[in-house]
């Protein structure tokens, strides 16, 4: 049930409210930062914990109202960089993905730099981006995508990068929506001519957690799909339950970590299906204890101080144990969660040049 701050009038007046109490976190935590023995992780300096606090504080004001960045299903101002994707051939869903009540629908995409156009697919590489937000909150497409691809394109030499609006969880809107999504997107990429070596999906936190279940889904049909070059996942959400929020706060560094607990709460429990799940979706939706075989390099990022360390590692050991598995993980020191999405506001450049880079040099190396 939403909160009552999620609808008029009283949104705008808890909007007001809390921007006046934020103000005066701040306030407050600007004076407790300057001592770096007082700040949640003290090997960061003044500014990047103030932010941490202040993108807390925005996931707490977004979960009480409620808050869904709209899909945009037109071109608008991204001109011909926009592409709505129609969904392929029914027979490519099957298993999970055939629901009953949730069927694929058009997809919005956005291309950086430009677009990959039909038959000029032959030897281009493109990276397919799926961002996080606990499956329930979305990004500007104007804006996101020119800043996700920078460090992409720029060591995955003439990459394009396709920004993936997958539908958000809200109701009447669960799983499997998000993977038939991203199937949708997968097969519109390989149909301009890109060959699947040249493909890399990527996905940080919740978008990690649709990147993994999509490789899942190609390698148990495989008739369906080939399967891509690599994949790359940041702070991927691996383990999504119904308790989701008691979860988090059971975890390490849960106390320091940006992340909120009512919004995992909201999230998973408006993505989960209600009623029993069969095997095969909980392995889609919670991948953690449920490794598979990919014939897919996966580079899976974790920050050594977020909450989500212990389950992502967990999860990476599981499917390194698989055979015939490539995985490598790369934990990055004193970062807490999804440090790939919330470099736009820390700005840790650097910590986040040297996981693509790793995860550059783990693509060419030979098997």
């Amino acid at each position: 049930m939403a909160p009552l701050w999620a609808a008029q009038p009283f949104k705008a007046s808890y909007c007001i409210f809390f921007s006046l109490k934020t103000i005066l976190l701040l306030s407050t935590l600007s004076i407790r930062y300057v001592f770096k023995s007082l700040r949640p992780i003290r090997e960061l300096d003044f500014g990047v914990c103030l932010k941490i606090a202040l993108l807390h504080n925005a996931f707490r004001l977004f979960t009480a109202i409620r808050y869904q960045y709209p899909r945009q299903l037109e071109a608008g101002k991204l001109g011909d960089r926009f592409a709505l994707i129609s969904p392929p051939d029914p027979t490519l869903f099957s298993g999970a993905l055939a629901s009953p009540d949730i069927k694929p629908a058009p997809v919005g995409a956005i291309w950086h730099p430009s677009p990959v156009r039909q038959g000029q697919g032959n030897g281009q590489k493109v990276i397919i981006q799926f961002s996080g937000g606990a499956f329930v909150l979305g990004w500007d497409p104007n804006a996101a995508p020119k800043l996700l691809s920078g460090f992409l394109t720029t060591h995955f030499k003439t990459a394009k990068l396709l920004y993936v609006q997958y539908r958000l969880a809200a109701p009447g809107t669960h799983f499997p929506a998000p993977l038939q999504d991203a199937l949708t997107a997968y097969n519109y990429v390989l149909s301009l001519g890109v060959a699947p070596d040249d493909i890399i999906l990527c996905g940080d936190s919740a978008g990690g957690n649709i990147v993994i279940a999509l490789l899942r889904y190609l390698e148990t049909f495989p008739g369906k799909l080939p399967s891509p070059g690599g994949a790359i996942v940041w702070s991927p959400w691996v383990h999504v339950t119904s308790h989701a929020g008691q979860d988090y706060k059971d975890s390490r560094n849960s106390d320091i970590d940006l992340l909120y607990a009512p919004l995992l709460d909201w999230g998973a429990n408006t993505y989960i299906p209600k009623g029993d799940l069969t095997p095969a979706a909980q392995a889609l939706i919670s991948p953690l204890h449920h490794p598979f075989q990919t014939k897919t390099p996966i580079f899976i990022q974790a920050g050594t101080h977020e909450a989500f360390y212990d389950a992502i590692r967990s999860f990476s050991g599981e499917m390194t144990n698989v055979e015939g598995n490539r995985i490598r993980f790369h934990e990055t020191k004193f970062v807490l969660h999804d440090l790939f999405l919330s470099n736009m506001i820390l700005h840790m450049d650097t910590k986040v040049q040297a996981a693509v880079e790793d995860a550059q040099a783990f693509f060419e190396e030979k098997t």
